[in-house]
């Protein structure tokens, strides 16, 4: 008998493990969609066709399309920010390796600390518009929804907020004199060059680019600007 509820207890274990697969499956499949076709491309159809899996699993898992799309943006929300705070971590580690006199403002050692940093910056941005092109774009289509959408605009506030407490700690430390508000601009200039990449305005190739991202830790971090001789 002990035997036979441990089996039923394996099995049930195995049946939410594979459930819970499916329905993350669908909710990726709904990001994709999203990133493809924009928010109105989101139908359970569509979305069913994308995952591979049979139209009743979209019905069976979300109440309804709204449920859905919101449900996809908390998962979008919850990975982008692992990604988010592993880059937070990172510079953490690079600020740990400089002694804490390098890191006041007026330094004579900031200017290199702003290359460092500007360096790490510019490889983040590059691979956000490489390997997460789609993701990005998807951010996008769902936060623009946010606008209109009570439940999502609730899940983009916490999303961004992540971003901008990251900063914070981090500007704290390399003295900045107003490091929420630093950080909150921070994150406005880079969702809208986000937007422009997106849209390839001219003007965003990779040269400009690598300068607006220079130019912004430069401001960060109190650093006049390099003149070139």
């Amino acid at each position: 008998m002990p035997s036979s509820r441990g089996a039923a207890r394996r099995n049930a274990r195995t049946t939410r493990v594979k459930s819970e697969v499916r329905r993350t499956s669908i909710l990726k499949a709904t990001i994709r969609v999203a990133a493809r076709d924009g928010i109105k491309g989101i139908k359970h159809r569509s979305v069913a066709r994308e995952a591979g899996v049979p139209l009743a699993a979209t019905t069976y898992y979300f109440r309804d399309i709204n449920e859905l799309i919101s449900d996809a943006f908390t998962l979008y929300a919850k990975e982008a920010g692992a990604e988010l705070k592993a880059f937070h971590d990172t510079l953490n580690l690079v600020l740990d390796g400089v002694p804490p006199e390098h890191l006041r403002r007026g330094s004579e050692f900031r200017p290199e600390l702003c290359r460092r940093l500007t360096d790490f910056a510019r490889g983040w941005m590059r691979e956000q518009f490489t390997r997460r092109r789609e993701q990005v774009l998807a951010e996008q289509v769902f936060v623009m929804e946010a606008l209109r959408d009570d439940r999502l605009a609730r899940v983009a506030r916490r999303y961004r907020q992540s971003w901008i407490d990251g900063l914070e700690q981090l500007l704290t430390r390399l003295d900045s004199p107003c490091p929420r508000q630093d950080g909150s601009l921070i994150v406005n200039v880079v969702l809208g060059m986000s937007y422009d990449l997106l849209l390839e305005v001219p003007g965003t190739e990779a040269e400009v680019l690598s300068a607006s991202v220079a130019r912004i830790v430069q401001l960060a971090l109190g650093v006049e600007p390099e003149v070139s001789s």
